[in-house]
């Protein structure tokens, strides 16, 4: 390329410009070739005579072959009429305006170039060219990038205008607070009805306000999981007269430049107050405060949402509020196993009575419970309701009596001298193993997987257990 540059550079000669500061032809061509990509030398027809420069930066467009042929074979249609119209206006020492003419390649998009055109004394014309590839491409990654802004911007408009809808129509009370200053940003009707008259006005106002001081301290904690955990879920609160209740949870909505908490507060039954001054409401709240046994509120996924002193002291924990939005497979059973199984029976049933389970306590401390539990009817709540019960001391009474059974000791004084000491042993090995898991296949439902992992072996194995104990007759449910 460069030996077809050198050899038909000598073709293109210039006359001095002036006596006072002439510029050579090879100068001349030395500049042009710093500003152009291609320097081309045709007739006022078109015919490419020679290729005085073409930039090794150019990729494919090579004109060296195309010497001899018509300019206009080189270009797209669209083009030639451009070409056309700069070759008859092309004027002696006079630089053409430029305009860009677009080369077709077989696999690839048409290349665009930029020319300008010189006419020589003799008739020929100089095509400037500079290549427009690079500034092509600028400008479609441009639009493109333009094209992205707007979807992302007519999608972000539905967005808001489909989250303020839903926020208006919501029968739920949802304020939105602001996680620095704790102040109400926005709120809906909903919140406006339920909780104008215990916060007025509702914008502005801090968050928490209107509620008595033990929902208060509930909410503060609420909204610290949210801060934490991004999102903390339903705690029964009421207002300040206790007029009022609901389930309260939150979420942290974080920005760039600020996060804010969205709160749901769902009424869970109104009341007027009793000449007594106490209302049915407040007289179950204590009634359960006191009673001896557990009582828990939790949804199906074990997530507490309401419990009593009881359980609080049971569990070893400091108070009802630490136990508020925990899990109650963190105590309950000896593994996750008996959480799913009380929450599936309720879930399928209505109901479980007399489910016997261990609550193991935050130091340590395992005590034996019998639980009782129903599904709320409300579908609006997704809750059930524990009751657990200590059943320690009974057990305790019973053991001994089960175990000092005159038949079961003089059976086994009357084997000792006939009976080898290690078959005594076996017998009484597979006795309690056959009783342990007809135990858990009975609290399992014959569940044969989760009876497995309750006993805390494989399938595999209990299924040879089962075979050997004469047990595999009974038809399993998994």
């Amino acid at each position: 390329m460069a030996k077809n540059a050198r050899k038909h550079s000598a073709k293109l000669t210039s006359p001095p410009l002036g006596s006072a500061s002439p510029i050579s032809a090879a100068a001349t061509i030395a500049m042009l070739r710093m500003t152009c990509d291609w320097i081309l030398l045709v007739n006022r027809s078109g015919v490419l005579l020679s290729v005085e420069h073409q930039s090794s930066d150019v990729g494919a467009m090579d004109f060296v072959p195309s010497i001899g042929q018509s300019c206009f074979d080189l270009i797209t249609i669209e083009s030639k009429r451009k070409l056309e119209n700069m070759l008859k206006q092309a004027l002696p020492d006079t630089p053409g305006a430029w305009r860009q003419l677009n080369h077709p390649q077989p696999d690839n998009d048409d290349v665009p170039v930029r020319y300008s055109t010189l006419a020589l004394q003799d008739d020929r014309i100089v095509l400037l060219g500079q290549n427009m590839s690079d500034l092509a491409d600028m400008q479609q990654r441009l639009l493109r990038a333009q094209q992205a802004i707007e979807r992302d911007f007519a999608k972000f408009a539905q967005s808001k205008v489909r989250h303020q809808l839903v926020f208006d129509i919501a029968s739920d009370a949802l304020i939105t607070v602001d996680a620095n200053s704790l102040k109400i940003s926005e709120a809906n009707p909903a919140a406006e009805r339920l909780l104008g008259q215990f916060i007025a006005p509702l914008k502005n106002n801090r968050f928490p306000s209107g509620f008595d001081a033990q929902s208060t301290a509930m909410i503060d904690a609420l909204l610290q999981r949210a801060a934490q955990e991004g999102r903390a879920h339903d705690i029964a609160v009421r207002s300040e007269d206790g007029s009022a209740s609901f389930l309260a949870s939150a979420s942290l909505i974080r920005d760039r430049s600020s996060s804010t908490f969205m709160v749901r507060l769902t009424p869970i039954g109104e009341h007027n107050g009793q000449s007594s001054g106490a209302s049915t409401e407040a007289v179950f709240n204590a009634a359960v405060d006191q009673c001896p046994d557990a009582f828990i509120i939790c949804d199906f996924e074990g997530r507490i949402v309401g419990a009593n002193e009881a359980f609080a002291s049971i569990t070893q924990m400091p108070s009802i509020e630490s136990v508020i939005g925990e899990s109650i497979d963190r105590w309950l059973g000896r593994t996750a196993l008996d959480q799913r199984l009380l929450a599936t029976n309720v879930k399928e049933h209505g109901r479980l009575d007399k489910f016997s389970t261990v609550f193991m306590g935050e130091y340590g401390t395992s005590t034996d419970i019998e639980v009782s539990a129903a599904a709320l009817s409300d579908a609006r709540f997704p809750y059930m309701v524990l009751i657990a019960r200590n059943i320690e001391s009974r057990n305790v009474e019973k053991m001994p009596e089960d175990l000092l059974t005159p038949g079961a000791g003089a059976s086994m004084t009357d084997l000792v001298g006939r009976v080898p000491l290690k078959e005594l042993v076996r017998e009484s090995t597979d006795l309690i193993e056959k009783m342990c898991i007809e135990a858990a296949l009975e609290l399992t439902s014959d569940n044969r997987a989760s009876a497995a992992e309750m006993l805390g072996v494989s399938r595999q194995s209990l299924y040879v257990k089962l075979r050997r104990f004469g047990l595999a007759e009974q038809t399993p449910n998994g």
